[in-house]
């Protein structure tokens, strides 16, 4: 009977509905597992690039810059070395969990002694967003999975943890642990995400939820971790400065992106700006002495409000404001003492602001897994694991025409640039078949050439090839280069890193805008070069030494 009552308390556990949870993704991580493709799925690629990058000793910031920071490459790496077949943006997705859920369990477990439903309520929406690769703006009609904005995800599922953590955990000691290992991975994941969490933090000491010693605490715990990787690596110095450019880079899209932000999220900031007029109306009709204390859940729905607000506009696409969630699961259990109709408008409201971004992701999510058996998918092998992609037959026979329509037509997309179409599946679908191509070409002019290609870099927003033909990354560049946003004015220590990979790719098909620009960017790098094409859509800058080598009179 004892072995039973510990076995049902086991299973009635935090810690064992997470761990339940992980064993189905683990398997899936395990299989060859092929996914549909979605918009801007190329995004993806930036990890197979730094986790490449990392596996030949180079350190992010240091040797080569990144859009954030630097812990969902590391651990993506890591898990590329365990799961071999994995799915790459389920990879991506996933391997966050790694941090996320022990923290998670440890949030969740003073709950659980109190009230298994209360833990229900905390747990079930931290798994759905955790687990689902689907943001809750859709760029295509047609199923499919988001490969952009999984560091964005990363960064609000740690902000659901930690919001979780300082709202239910009981003890001060415990909490500053808590809290200097959730902001430690919240800085090293995403600097706006961080940001956001030290609202939070300073919410909470001003709520009385933490003691000032403990919190104490909390700062030098974090700080002696930031001084444990910064000093064998010079990695946090690196990242500081590289936060600093990106910030200088785009100061100016701080207003159009705070309209963006309110326009795409009325569905949230109209029921949640709602609810805590509701909440300030209460608390003025009564007047009492306990509802002015900063512990009031109009508060903590401010200062939520204001951070997500503030960490959308510096992100496109992710799961938005979902660290709202705990704190409404807070009021749940404070509004038993309001007036019924009151506390009806409070849990309607609630509903509003959670319900459709919670139904948008798990209907996405759960669509693209239901047609996944029935669509096409791709055969590849030379591209390794970016293969694991499905799509509808008649899109994949689409972008198979593509390469001979961007040769007829490629001037088409200079004259007239639109990023839509980067959203396309059929674009996305081609740019893995040109990969393709590009690979098979690269190997085909090593072997007639008698050269080899010792370092690669590309003319574009990702560069997997490194990773695909296992060879060196230039480094001192930026990967996920975007013209304008995050490639930095050049160096010398990067125009000489340029100067000396030996082979270039340069990507014809579509000629874009982008591609230009970036081109333009490292011209003075690229001069000296011999340019062989590889195919109609793919140009190989070579190394002036290897043209030498190859053939005498080359120019």
């Amino acid at each position: 009977m004892r072995d039973i009552k510990g076995a049902g308390l086991l299973l009635a556990s935090p810690v064992a509905w997470l761990a339940g949870a992980m064993i189905p993704l683990v398997i899936l991580l395990i299989l060859p597992v092929s996914i549909p493709i979605g918009p801007m799925y190329w995004d993806t690629y930036l990890y197979l690039d730094a986790a490449q990058r990392i596996w030949n000793g180079q350190v992010p910031a240091v040797d080569f810059l990144t859009p954030v920071g630097p812990l969902g490459y590391y651990l993506f790496a890591w898990g590329l070395r365990l799961f071999q077949n994995a799915q790459p943006l389920l990879l991506a997705q996933w391997c966050m969990l790694v941090v996320a859920v022990p923290l998670m369990a440890l949030a969740a477990a003073d709950v659980a002694r109190e009230n298994r439903l209360l833990t229900l309520a905390l747990v079930v929406p931290f798994l759905l967003f955790a687990v689902s690769p689907a943001n809750v703006q859709a760029f295509h009609p047609d199923p499919g999975l988001d490969g952009f904005g999984v560091y964005n995800r990363h960064a609000v599922i740690l902000l659901y943890v930690m919001t979780t953590g300082l709202l239910f955990l009981q003890d001060s000691r415990k909490m500053a642990v808590f809290l200097a290992a959730v902001m430690l991975a919240l800085f090293l994941t995403k600097v706006t995400g961080f940001l956001v969490g030290g609202l939070l933090g300073l919410q909470t000491i001003l709520a009385g939820k933490v003691s000032l010693r403990h919190s104490v605490l909390a700062a030098s715990l974090f700080v002696v971790a930031l001084a444990v990787l910064e000093l064998p690596t010079g990695m946090i110095s690196a990242y500081v400065r590289e936060i600093l450019q990106l910030v200088e880079m785009n100061d100016g899209s701080m207003l159009p992106r705070s309209v963006s932000t309110a326009s795409a999220k009325l569905d949230v900031l109209i029921p949640v700006g709602l609810l805590v007029l509701v909440l300030a109306w209460n608390v003025w009709k009564h007047g009492k002495s306990d509802t002015r204390s900063l512990d009031h859940g109009v508060w903590w729905l401010c200062v939520a409000l204001f951070g997500g607000w503030m960490f959308e506009t510096q992100n496109t696409g992710s799961h938005e404001f979902i660290f709202i969630w705990p704190i409404l699961v807070m009021l749940w259990t404070r509004i038993g003492h309001l007036d019924p109709r009151l506390k009806t408008t409070v849990l309607v409201l609630a509903a509003f602001a959670t319900i459709p971004t919670a139904t948008k992701v798990a209907h996405r999510t759960i669509r693209s897994a239901m047609v996944s058996p029935s669509y096409a998918s791709l055969d590849l092998p030379l591209v390794k694991n970016m293969q694991q992609v499905r799509s509808r037959a008649d899109i994949i026979g689409h972008a198979q025409y593509l390469e001979t329509h961007y040769q007829n037509h490629g001037h088409v997309y200079t004259d007239l640039p639109n990023w839509h179409y980067y959203s396309n599946l059929d674009f996305q679908l081609y740019w893995i078949m040109s990969a393709s191509h590009a690979v098979e070409a690269i190997l085909k002019f090593e072997a007639e050439n008698a050269v080899k290609l010792a370092s690669l870099m590309t003319l574009d927003f990702s560069n997997p090839f490194p990773w695909l033909l296992d060879r060196q990354a230039t480094k001192h560049i930026q990967i996920g280069a975007v013209p304008g946003r995050t490639v930095p004015p050049m160096t010398p220590k990067t125009k000489e890193a340029v100067e000396a990979t030996a082979g270039v790719l340069r990507p014809k098909c579509p000629s874009t805008d982008a591609r230009h620009i970036i081109e333009d960017h490292y011209r003075e790098a690229l001069a000296s070069r011999h340019v062989v094409e590889l195919t109609p859509c793919w140009d190989l800058l070579l190394h002036q030494d290897l043209a030498v080598a190859r053939s005498p009179a080359a120019p």
